[in-house]
């Protein structure tokens, strides 16, 4: 924080837009997390490691696995403590 520039307190309304828009940018952030994750497991790994009729579903859990971990870690942000 700069001490040249004292920031000002935000007005109800305000932290609550404020509030409004860092949660669509994490959801929006988790759902991407989410897709590329799942998209790697569909698209890249190795017929060795699972087999190619379940490479869709398993990509898909990681993915959802992956987004809801990534939301779980950053819940302070959607739901701030009171």
């Amino acid at each position: 924080m700069n001490s040249e520039h004292p920031q000002q307190p935000l007005t109800p309304e305000e932290l609550a837009q404020r509030r409004k828009k860092v949660r669509n940018v994490v959801l929006l952030r988790a759902f991407l997390f989410g897709l590329m994750v799942a998209a790697w497991w569909i698209l890249f790994a190795p017929d060795s490691l699972v087999d190619p009729a379940m490479k869709n579903p398993l990509g898909i859990a990681a993915g959802l696995i992956a987004m809801g971990a990534y939301l779980y870690f950053l819940r302070d942000a959607l739901f701030p403590r009171k």
